[in-house]
């Protein structure tokens, strides 16, 4: 009867720590990045009612039971939608990695994350979040642009992500200006006073913005007239490109002459460039025409003077006006982006995503945190034969992953704890009742 009092007690201690583990849970269902955990028990030890080692052990005694552990569950949890762009869900297995203020490295999936009063990208418990920077801004300023790739380095190489407030995008100047169409070269006549026919000149214009290094803009003019009479064979253009600032003062001039064969493609051109307040500009009017290349003599400008078929005019230039940081945002595959208002957009950062051999073996430091052990495994990042990061993970931004707990469950599980509890008691009290009555068999 002493082994039921003490089986007693310990089923009440462990389903107490049972009650403790599921209550747990359960006050923790509206906690962002939660892992339910469960509870694990296992028995102390067995008397043993035989010494003989051959005879079948069936008959062993149970003396109690013990907590043995908590089972992390991690399984996927619920997905919902926030307004922060920095609310941040994964939609698989993997880890963010933040470093807390101590300059601890821990893991959690809960996606909490803001800019704090620097500009780095934090949680509520101060703890930053980790990534590879594209150190592409320097001193507020764009100096990388366009970033060919950015992938993540080593694990243990990830730093804090920091935003900058205000980003500049500097100008990017004009080099070329392109010209695509056709200079309509049909004949155009008046009459004479004796009323003959003369033919007149055919005009045509270009215009195209310039784009200094200060951001300034300058415009381009290039007006073609035709050269009249013409040979029947050739058709002869001159061209003089000007080139004014914001208040109409000619700051370049230049003067060329385009020839066109009796197909109307290029064979010559002398324009091919105009200097713009000290710096060249590339005027790419087309290609000279060659036989054995196709399309040359007609990817550019080209004479064209049969029919009314009309050919669109366009005219490009490789310059950008400068622009001011709008916003950041982050796609799925990590890549942190920031928006300028002139239209382009750079990344700056990549959010590293972790993954261990053994999640089971990470030790929970609080409800929503992790830390590795020898057991877990060093943290890793999924990479391709060539060395690149694998995105198995998609990271949908404002969006958050909910507690993965199922209410039904834990409150079953709750229950069934309460009911082993007071079972437990009642093998006390029955004990109690039985050494109670052996002591009145001796009255």
């Amino acid at each position: 009867m002493n082994s039921s009092f003490y089986n007693g007690v310990a089923g009440m201690k462990t389903h107490q720590f049972g009650l403790d583990v599921w209550a747990a849970n359960i006050a923790n269902a509206n906690k962002v990045g939660f892992k339910v955990a469960t509870p694990e028990f296992s028995t102390i030890y067995a008397q043993t009612m035989t010494e003989s080692p051959t005879t079948p052990t069936a008959n062993d005694i149970g003396v109690g039971t013990r907590a043995s552990a908590t089972n992390i569950q991690f399984r996927q949890g619920s997905i919902t939608k926030t307004e922060n762009p920095f609310d941040l869900a994964l939609n698989g297995e993997g880890w963010f990695g933040v470093v807390t203020p101590n300059g601890e490295q821990l893991f959690t999936r809960a996606g909490l994350f803001n800019r704090d009063a620097t500009g780095y990208l934090a949680d509520a418990a101060g703890n930053f979040l980790t990534g590879t920077i594209a150190n592409n801004i320097q001193d507020g300023v764009v100096v990388d642009n366009p970033v060919k790739s950015l992938d993540l380095g080593a694990p243990e190489g990830q730093s804090r992500i920091l935003l900058q407030d205000d980003v500049i995008m500097p100008a990017v100047p004009t080099t070329e200006v392109s010209f695509k169409g056709a200079l309509d070269s049909k004949p155009i006549y008046k009459l004479a006073p004796d009323n003959t026919k003369i033919e007149i000149p055919n005009k045509e214009s270009f215009q195209s913005l310039l784009i200094n290094k200060d951001d300034s803009v300058d415009k381009l003019i290039i007006n073609f007239t035709k050269v009249v009479p013409q040979d029947i064979d050739q058709t002869i253009w001159k061209a003089k490109a000007t080139i004014v600032d914001a208040d109409e003062n000619v700051l370049s001039e230049k003067e060329g002459t385009l020839v066109f064969n009796d197909r109307g493609a290029l064979v010559s051109n002398d324009l091919t460039s105009i200097t713009n307040r000290g710096r060249e500009i590339n005027l790419n009017l087309g290609s000279i025409y060659d036989p054995t290349k196709p399309n040359s003599g007609f990817d550019g400008l080209f004479s064209y003077h049969d029919g009314e078929e009309y050919f669109a005019k366009s005219v490009q230039q490789n310059g950008k006006k400068g622009g001011s940081l709008t916003d950041y945002s982050v796609q799925d595959d990590g890549l942190i982006v920031a928006g300028f208002d002139n239209g382009d957009t750079i990344p700056v950062a990549k959010i590293a995503l972790y993954h261990f051999r053994n999640n089971g073996g990470l030790e929970q430091s609080s409800p929503i945190y992790f830390r590795q052990t020898a057991n877990s495994g060093e943290p890793m990042f999924f990479k391709d034969e060539n060395g690149k990061t694998l995105n198995t993970t998609r990271i949908s931004s404002h969006a958050l992953e909910t507690a993965n707990i199922s209410m039904g469950e834990a409150l079953t599980e709750l229950i069934v704890m309460q009911k082993a509890f007071d079972a437990s008691s009642k093998s006390i009290t029955t004990s109690d009742q039985m050494i109670q009555n052996a002591i009145n068999m001796k009255k």
